[in-house]
């Protein structure tokens, strides 16, 4: 496998989004952003915030979350997109001066803080034996030899056919230093622009 893997933070356009990759990275970035800080934006605030149309918003949202890529609230605010999410899981990213912060997996638990470069403590449990399990981050590198698990590049719905994936989920064990390296490129969209 070489690359970012296509996953709930990958970078690759969605089927049937927005035919515009800046437009779907725009709605990503913004709603991305909001999640980090606790706030579950309304598709209105999202688009504000991405500077994109309400309706350009709502398309980009739409198509997310068919592809199990986003999580909207039943009053209709973003409350999961690229990996970040609002609702209870078991992965979570802990990282002092901030809030908690919960993923969707222990992929995204891990590859968030190295492509943000944080110090940061990856929090999530083993698939296998349900044992706690803390990866220690300082400046988006994971300390130490843990593995952790990464999804096949392929999958068509991320929250279904991934990450709520128990026993056996397809993919493949790879090093927490190789999930970092991947989750700087899946996660690259999702950064603020670099100013001149």
């Amino acid at each position: 496998m070489s690359g970012a893997p296509d996953l709930g933070a990958g970078a690759a356009a969605v089927p049937g989004a927005a035919a515009d990759p800046a437009l779907e990275g725009a709605v990503r970035r913004a709603g991305f952003a909001a999640l980090l800080e606790g706030r579950y934006p309304t598709l209105q605030e999202l688009a504000v915030a991405a500077g994109v149309a309400d309706e350009a918003a709502e398309s980009v949202v739409t198509a997310l979350v068919g592809a199990g890529r986003a999580t909207v609230t039943p009053d209709g605010r973003l409350d999961g997109i690229a990996g970040v999410t609002g609702r209870p899981t078991r992965h979570a990213i802990e990282s002092p001066g901030r809030r908690p912060v919960r993923t969707w997996c222990g992929f995204d638990a891990v590859a968030i803080p190295a492509a943000l470069g944080w110090a940061a403590t990856a929090v999530t449990t083993c698939g296998g034996c349900g044992s706690g399990l803390r990866i220690e981050i300082e400046d988006g590198a994971p300390a130490g030899d843990g593995w952790g698990w990464l999804p096949p590049a392929d999958c068509e719905h991320v929250l279904r056919d991934f990450c709520a994936a128990a026993g056996d989920p397809p993919g493949e064990a790879r090093s927490v230093a190789d999930l970092a390296e991947l989750g700087r490129a899946a996660w690259a969209d999702c950064l603020p622009p670099v100013n001149p």
